[in-house]
């Protein structure tokens, strides 16, 4: 779902604010110009799995990052607002789902052993909601959110809760909120100056909650092709990537590193689209995807790492 423009009002009015951070992309990181480009690209793709899984009434206010600043104006009159809460919490839960998929589905698919691509699964998911009122207003051609409570859920994005995946409550979105069936949420505060404590409650997605839904391993043509998709979008990531749209990471590689590791990317692409198509060929024969752990059950730990055994 893209971004609204709505109509630029002179009140606030009581919203639900939510922001869906990926975890773990700056730890994992090495700043040289191959790696920069190949995590903007990993990245990339779980922002879109996020997007692309948003249904109304949530709306994307804008990307900041690694992460996606949602709302929703909960008197916008569409539907009641018992009904919007109950989609709201579903729709927060089933991004757990996509999120664990869609990191399962990178690494199965990707060719390349470069610390981004290897360390896809260490990614997590954290997702912060406030409850407050928020005001529309315009900066040149740019409609934004302002407000004491839109500061407060970007503060609450340094937290203390000790696991890369979450959710993590304010009590006033408590009651905005209700998820479908029962899930266990631990009371916590958070502190900020300027701002004071404020009381929290949160939720470690784990066991059936956060798995993602069982698939079945696709077939040899659909695992190449997907293998070799990813395979182009990695080889040409050095001509599309810009290190500083993430926020938390220094480039270390100057933009002259940047440039020549394009330039030789451009030089040596006759020559490794073709190896690149045999090992894209051979990586869909090895391994199948979907099956991360064939033949095994295992589960995920309460962070989302990955893995126990039964």
């Amino acid at each position: 779902m893209n971004a609204v423009s709505p109509q630029t009002e002179n009140s606030p009015e009581p919203m639900l604010l939510i922001m869906a951070d990926i975890s773990g992309y700056t730890r994992y990181m090495t700043a040289n110009a191959k790696t920069l480009a190949h995590s903007q690209t990993i990245i990339t793709e779980l922002i879109m799995a996020i997007i692309n899984q948003i249904e109304l009434p949530l709306v994307v206010a804008k990307l900041e990052g690694d992460a996606v600043f949602l709302y929703c104006r909960k008197q916008d009159g569409s539907q009641s607002w018992p009904e919007a809460k109950l989609m709201i919490g579903k729709n927060l839960l089933t991004l757990f789902q996509m999120f664990s998929q869609k990191l399962k589905e990178l690494g199965a698919n990707t060719t390349c052993s470069c610390n981004a691509c290897a360390h896809i699964e260490s990614l997590g998911l954290k997702i912060i909601v406030h409850s407050g009122e928020a005001l529309f207003h315009r900066v040149f051609n740019f409609v934004e959110l302002a407000g004491v409570d839109v500061i407060i859920i970007h503060r609450l994005l340094k937290n203390s809760v000790n696991a890369s995946q979450y959710i993590l409550l304010t009590e006033a979105a408590r009651e905005d909120l209700e998820f479908p069936g029962q899930i266990q949420l631990s009371p916590g505060t958070e502190s900020y100056e300027d701002i004071g404590q404020i009381k929290t409650l949160h939720y470690l997605p784990g066991g059936a909650s956060a798995a993602a839904p069982q698939t079945v391993a696709a077939g040899f043509a659909a695992q190449f092709a997907a293998s070799w998709k990813l395979m182009c979008k990695l080889w040409f990531a050095p001509f599309a990537s810009r290190a500083g749209k993430f926020r938390n990471v220094e480039a270390v590689s100057g933009s002259a590193a940047r440039a020549s590791f394009a330039v030789l990317t451009l030089l040596l692409t006759p020559v490794y689209l073709p190896v690149g198509t045999v090992l894209a060929l051979i990586h869909a024969l090895r391994k199948p995807a979907g099956s991360a752990h064939p033949g095994d059950a295992h589960i995920h730990k309460a962070d989302g790492s990955c893995c126990g055994r039964h």
